[in-house]
């Protein structure tokens, strides 16, 4: 009798053997199989709605720029624009018709020397050339033409812009001032004419 119980005893012990091994094994395989999870969002840290806790970038970053193709800074990835944003440029081209030229002639004017808004030179055109049609805005190097490129700053719905400029002759007198609006990427063409000349005067 004692030594069939001594048989049953080393049975049980190798069951439960058997049992702590194989829990031990699928507590294994479980952990070993876990899902990891993965939070999707905008892992960019320069964007606007940056997903701190976000590791899978899922594509939704929004960025701050200028989001009007006509400027000179557009950004395709850009999907907030904030105020004034987006450059914009135009050129603007001067050039005086036969009534100008003979206006400078006869009161002895050499050249006229173009100022804008802010006081700043844009340069002069000469005596030497009058226009019988509007010239394009590519800069002559011979005074028949002042070619000046502006640039402001709006957004996509304000993009157009007032430019302010006045014009002397080397006598120093003031003949010509005037406003005008300008849009991008245009080339805007202001004739100067004894007309203009004796319309600014009489305004003054």
């Amino acid at each position: 009798m004692k030594k069939k119980a001594l048989i049953n005893s080393t049975h049980s012990i190798f069951n439960m053997s058997k049992k702590i091994l194989l829990f031990t094994t699928l507590v294994f395989l479980l952990s070993s199989c876990s899902v990891e999870i993965r939070i999707d969002g905008c892992t960019d840290s320069i964007a606007y709605n940056y997903d701190p806790q976000a590791d899978d970038n899922d594509g939704s970053c929004i960025y701050y720029g200028c989001t009007d193709p006509s400027a000179i800074n557009y950004d395709s990835q850009a999907g907030i624009e904030p105020t004034d944003a987006c450059e914009y440029t135009c050129d603007v081209v001067y050039y005086l018709d036969q009534s100008a030229w003979q206006f400078m002639i006869l009161n002895g004017i050499n050249y006229y020397q173009f100022y804008d808004y802010n006081g700043s030179n844009l340069g002069f055109i000469t005596s030497d050339y009058y226009w019988t049609s509007p010239p394009n805005c590519i800069p002559q190097n011979d005074g028949s033409t002042l070619t000046a490129t502006l640039s402001w700053f709006g957004n996509y719905d304000s993009y157009s812009a007032l430019f302010s400029w006045s014009a002397y002759g080397d006598d120093v007198i003031l003949d010509y001032e005037g406003t005008f609006v300008v849009y991008p990427n245009e080339c805007a063409r202001v004739e100067l004419s004894s007309k203009k000349i004796q319309e600014y005067k009489a305004s003054k």
